[in-house]
């Protein structure tokens, strides 16, 4: 008997990791199994000094449909309970990784599937991606995402995208935020992988302490961001990737 297809494709791209969402049929919907998965390989990939980067793609004909939406009406108290906590879990994990998280999108990303893309560090969309959160038309609420889409977009044009329910193509998603940027329809996955191996030539540390203080000091008032801001510049003043990036910047080694 052939073996069930894997529902995410797992590829090495040199010190890329490419993670692909492989549920065509149902649009890459998100149920327990497939989240479960994901996490795991995301946390395999934080552990393995050998990946520098992360790709996330989803396989056509859309990156991420959100939630599977079969297991809300079958679910107990307590595996309501689980399913919440997983999603949490989810979105809070790829914005802690401490490699760099660059999401291709080609074609719907949309209620949790859109959240899944706004919580990567950098997104690069096909010209024919759309992005929303019509949550609140099936009598639903985009809670769990809409923490990351104020973060992005502002209260305002947030609260515009809850309330409607409305999606947006790749160009309105890149002029509000949501997009890193736009590129030509098949172009978004190649795109995503120049980007992650770009990120990888820099130094691992200081790319992972960006991470956590960008995270960071968003959550915190000015005066308390500027002395966390500091205690990070002390501690990468005193790196030896700092001290050997100053030293060929002062050769001329360095073009920046």
């Amino acid at each position: 008997m052939q073996a069930p297809p894997s529902e995410v494709l797992v590829e090495r791209d040199g010190d890329v990791l490419v993670l692909t969402l492989n549920r065509p049929e149902v649009r890459n919907a998100l149920n327990r199994a497939f989240v479960l998965r994901l996490l795991a390989l995301l946390d395999d990939a934080d552990a393995d000094p050998e990946i520098r980067a992360v790709v996330l793609a989803g396989a056509p004909p859309a990156f991420c449909a959100g939630a599977d939406l079969r297991e809300l009406p079958a679910g107990a108290d307590d595996e309501a309970l689980e399913r919440v906590e997983l999603t949490v879990l989810l979105h809070s994990r790829i914005p802690s990784l401490r490699k760099p998280v660059v999401a291709a999108v080609g074609g719907a990303a949309v209620a949790g599937g859109c959240g899944l893309a706004m919580s990567c560090d950098l997104v690069v969309a096909s010209a024919s991606a759309t992005f929303g959160y019509p949550e609140v038309r099936r009598g639903l609420v985009a809670a769990v995402v809409m923490v990351s889409l104020e973060r992005l977009v502002g209260r305002r044009i947030a609260l515009d995208l809850l309330l409607s329910g409305r999606l947006v193509d790749a160009l309105e998603a890149h002029r509000l935020g949501l997009v890193t940027e736009v590129v030509a329809v098949g172009e978004e996955l190649p795109r995503a992988l120049e980007r992650a191996h770009e990120l990888a030539t820099h130094p691992a540390g200081a790319v992972a302490m960006t991470k956590e203080l960008f995270g960071r000091v968003g959550d915190l008032p000015y005066e308390a961001a500027l002395r966390q801001a500091g205690v990070v510049n002390l501690v990468m003043r005193r790196s030896a990737d700092a001290r050997e990036g100053a030293a060929a910047f002062v050769r001329g080694g360095d073009d920046t």
